[in-house]
């Protein structure tokens, strides 16, 4: 084990992607230990990506990238607009609205980070918003992407988890703790406009304008409604009901807004395909990995480990949630689940917390990767897109980092908080 994990830390270290990493780390252990059969490897890959319910990601993904083409995502930010534009620091209230209809729709968080960002930062730039304050707006807010339902995270989670966790009780479950995250950076970004004299948009909207905004909007808001609605319905699994939405979306882009090309399409295809591929790779030589760690026993004993520290189911809860956070400054959020929930998840049965709960702290805590460098997917695009540099950035950052993580103990406190929604209408 000590081959595999210095081998995986030194690639990590060269800048080498994570799955390249992952699949390197086996292959070298594999070779030097000669423990099993090079032809294992093509045969786990495989196995580690053959599975329906994992159809639906390039699904998620393509439905994302067709609403921002089909100008649905500019319907929803004049319909957040026309609800707080006139709050302190509105575009900034805009922003982080906008990335909650947003997270309804697509469930990829670097997605929204770089279409909601290309929409407004160079806006909110213009009406004086410094630039580190906008970044720091549109990435934090982009965390909500894979909390708010439907997630491509959690459909990775409820693989990777295993048959205890179900896909749609976890998006249920995020519902509530994703919209705590937005109201409490609403609350962030109106004390810190007042403080700053951040600007107030002049334009007002009567009720018949927000009416109208939201009848716009409605492309856009309905596609959740297709997606949970179909599966809490039975109508159809959730990798159905991905392709449903985006049937959904060719629709309106190709038939109503007009803006869907054949062009268009397949730059959407492109972008789906570059996106899912990394995505599929990491699950492929991650399922090495994992084979190689249950076959040494590596889950179990770790679950030893930690059961001879604490009984304490929370106490295990503030230690796991404290090494994610502290994994999440190296490793990015995908790669991170499906090389530790193999790990973490039959640890957690052990100590009787309900596998949706934990798995939706994970995912959660997970996320916070995307702000916090040097991995900071999300803080990379928003400081390419808003021309602001890291000191820039970290200025503002950490009142929503706080909160993140303040809402992710509240959940592993309060359990209730997340799950009352799934077990109100039956799961």
């Amino acid at each position: 084990m000590v081959i595999l994990l210095i081998v995986f830390v030194i690639t990590v270290m060269l800048g080498i992607p994570v799955a390249f990493c992952l699949g390197l780390a086996a292959l070298i252990f594999l070779l030097i230990t000669q423990e099993y059969s090079l032809m294992t490897i093509p045969t786990l890959m495989f196995a580690g990506i053959d599975s329906f319910p994992l159809m639906a990601i390039p699904f998620f993904v393509m439905v994302g990238f067709l609403a921002e083409s089909a100008g649905v995502l500019p319907r929803l930010v004049e319909f957040a607009k026309s609800i707080v534009g006139r709050l302190p620091g509105g575009l900034a209230q805009v922003n982080i609205i906008a990335s909650m209809f947003f997270a309804g729709v697509t469930g990829v968080a670097v997605a929204d980070t770089a279409a909601i960002g290309s929409l407004l930062i160079p806006p909110m730039i213009k009406e004086g918003y410094p630039k580190g304050f906008t970044g720091v707006v549109t990435s934090a807010s982009s965390v909500m992407g894979p909390i708010i339902p439907p997630s491509v995270a959690m459909i990775i989670y409820a693989y990777v988890g295993g048959g205890d966790v179900s896909i749609i009780t976890l998006f249920l479950a995020g519902a509530t703790p994703g919209i705590l995250i937005g109201l409490g950076m609403m609350g962030i970004v109106h004390v810190i406009s007042l403080r700053q004299h951040y600007p107030i948009s002049e334009k007002r909207y009567n009720l018949m304008e927000i009416l109208a905004k939201m009848k716009s909007a409605t492309l856009g808001l309905i596609i959740p409604f297709i997606i949970l609605g179909g599966i809490l319905g039975g109508i159809f699994t959730p990798t159905e009901a991905g392709a449903v939405a985006v049937a959904y979306i060719l629709f309106v882009g190709i038939l109503v807004t007009r803006t869907l090309t054949l062009r268009v399409i397949m730059k959407c295809l492109l972008r789906c395909f570059i996106t899912s591929s990394a995505i599929f790779m990491l699950l492929a030589t991650s399922r090495i990995v994992a084979w190689i760690l249950v076959s040494h026993q590596i889950p179990a004993k770790a679950g030893n480990l930690l059961m001879s520290i604490t009984a304490d189911p929370m106490l295990f809860l503030v230690i796991t949630l404290t090494f994610l956070l502290a994994i999440g400054f190296f490793i990015e959020a995908v790669a991170t689940m499906i090389m530790l929930v193999p790990v973490l998840a039959p640890i957690a049965a052990t100590y009787g917390i309900d596998p949706h709960h934990f798995g939706l702290l994970f995912v959660m805590t997970v996320q916070i990767a995307l702000i916090t460098p040097p991995v900071a997917l999300g803080l990379f695009i928003v400081c390419r897109l808003a021309d602001c540099n890291i000191e820039e950035f970290f200025k503002d950052i950490w009142p929503f980092l706080f909160w993140i993580f303040a809402v992710i103990l509240l959940v592993a406190f309060f359990p209730e908080i997340a799950l009352w929604l799934p077990r109100l209408l039956g799961h």
